[in-house]
């Protein structure tokens, strides 16, 4: 015989009160907080570490822990995919204690916590932007840190993906025949991203626009550029083999 289901609640309950976390003691001491944020981070109980670490700096904000709590705070936020948070309180250490040990780190989890917010190249650029800044602003305010060389090369990926935008804008004009309007965008790019892994695409479809419209002297001298800077490129052979007009990328 199968028990009344009124049976069953209070087992129930005690499954359901057994997985759930303990609340944090209200009497807690700012050092018993710090140690319960720093083992519920160590066990990714995200949730619980916030709470933790939260209430210890309310409690003692001058804390030698303060830095490393307010980090753990902010990894935790990182860790539940909450990146936009996350890098607000990675800036907040970074700017409030900009010679801290962890300034450094911070500022660089906070170029990574926007670079996972950065969409695709033809979407609104806004993150992919901020993630750039703050890498930048790893070099520039602390060149000798271990973080350094791995920010620089976020800054090349992601201004590569700025420059992707103004050439998909320039492809969109250059298909519907709009030419001059596709040469704005491309001169833009050439002189804002030099350098970016798009530039010889962005040069082949230039010198194709300059053609198509005539302008004779300016396709020679973006064709030489090409031909110089890039000798080694598909679109630098598609414009050799062709003869004359090169195709451009897609």
């Amino acid at each position: 015989m199968r028990p009344p289901r009124l049976a069953l609640l209070p087992v129930a309950l005690a499954a359901t009160l057994a997985g759930c976390p303990k609340e944090l003691p209200q009497d807690a001491s700012p050092e018993q907080l710090y140690a319960m944020g720093r083992e519920a981070h160590d066990r990714g109980d995200w949730q619980r570490a916030i709470d933790a670490l939260q209430r210890f700096l309310f409690q003692d904000p001058g804390n030698q822990n303060a830095d490393s709590a307010q980090f753990l705070i902010a990894d935790s936020y990182f860790n539940q995919d909450q990146y936009l948070t996350a890098a607000n309180e990675f800036l907040r250490l970074a700017q409030n204690r900009p010679a801290g040990p962890l300034a450094d780190d911070s500022r660089y989890r906070a170029c990574l916590a926007y670079a996972e917010l950065s969409p695709r190249p033809e979407l609104d650029q806004e993150y992919t932007q901020e993630a750039i800044d703050e890498c930048r602003s790893v070099s520039l305010l602390y060149p000798g840190s271990p973080f350094a060389d791995e920010a620089d090369s976020l800054v090349t990926e992601l201004t590569d993906k700025l420059a992707r935008k103004v050439y998909l804008n320039a492809e969109y004009y250059f298909k519907r025949r709009a030419y001059d309007s596709a040469i704005v965008y491309l001169e833009h790019l050439l002189g804002t991203y030099r350098g970016a892994g798009i530039e010889p695409a962005a040069l082949a479809m230039l010198y194709d626009a300059y053609t198509r419209l005539g302008y004779t002297q300016e396709a020679e001298e973006t064709r030489q550029r090409l031909l110089r800077e890039y000798p080694n490129t598909p679109e630098a052979r598609r414009l050799v083999e062709s003869g004359s007009t090169a195709s451009p990328a897609g």
